[in-house]
Formats: structure tokens, C-alpha cells, sequence
């Protein structure tokens, strides 16, 4: 009888976090675009405005990879600290910390070249 009412407990108590994570607002730092559709706004830019659309697009795409870039510099400082090479398996928790943030890092600056790229663009077409 214990387990029952201690799984009902449990279903109710996930039912409650999942509804209360599905009514917070969306993170302002998520892209609202997807892949098939930046490549199609992509092709089709000729406007400032258009453009104006994808610098906002990359902008945000560099603050999340910065944020999370963040993220795993922190769990990389963390992970650094407890090294210990004689019991450690390779590849080690913190070789896949540094190589995340390098990721993040790289998807951050290339985010950033993208979004200068269509900041200059819209620029250009807005003068025409």
C-alpha cells in the first residue's frame, strides 16, 4: 500500500513540474527560427530589413554560445580542480568540459562574424 501511494506522490509531484515548466515563458535568448528557414531568409535577403532580421538572428545565437560558453568554463574550472591522473579513464570529465567550451566558443565567434556580416549588409542596403 506504501508504494502505491508513494508513486502517486511521485506521478503527481512530475505531472506538477512539467506543467509549471510548460506555463514559464520561452528563454529570450532562444533563436525562433529553424535551420531550413535561416537558409531560406538566407537565400532570399535583399531588403535592410531582411538583413536587420538575420543580425538579430546571429546576435542572439552569440549570447546563448557565450552563456553556455560560460557554463562549462565554470564546470571546467570545477572539474580541474579535482584531477587526479591515477584513477582517471580517458577521455577525462574535464577534457570534455574544455572541449564544449571550446565549441561553444567557436559557434559564438562565428555567430558573431555572421551577425557583423548581415549588421554591414543591411547597413549597405539601407543606403541603396
Amino acid at each position: 500500500m506504501k508504494r502505491i501511494a508513494i508513486a502517486i506522490c511521485g506521478l503527481i509531484l512530475a505531472c506538477t513540474a512539467t506543467n509549471l515548466r510548460a506555463s514559464e515563458k520561452p528563454d529570450t535568448d532562444q533563436p525562433q527560427y529553424s535551420r531550413a528557414q535561416i537558409k531560406k531568409m538566407v537565400r532570399e535577403a535583399h531588403t535592410s530589413e531582411q538583413y536587420a532580421v538575420l543580425a538579430d538572428y546571429y546576435a542572439t545565437r552569440q549570447r546563448m554560445f557565450k552563456r553556455k560558453a560560460a557554463e562549462e568554463m565554470q564546470l571546467w574550472a570545477a572539474r580541474n580542480a579535482m584531477v587526479n591522473p591515477v584513477y582517471e579513464r580517458w577521455p577525462r570529465p574535464v577534457d570534455s568540459a574544455r572541449n564544449l567550451h571550446d565549441y561553444y566558443e567557436s559557434e559564438a565567434n562565428r555567430a558573431a562574424f555572421l551577425q557583423a556580416k548581415f549588421s554591414h549588409l543591411a547597413d549597405e542596403a539601407a543606403e541603396r
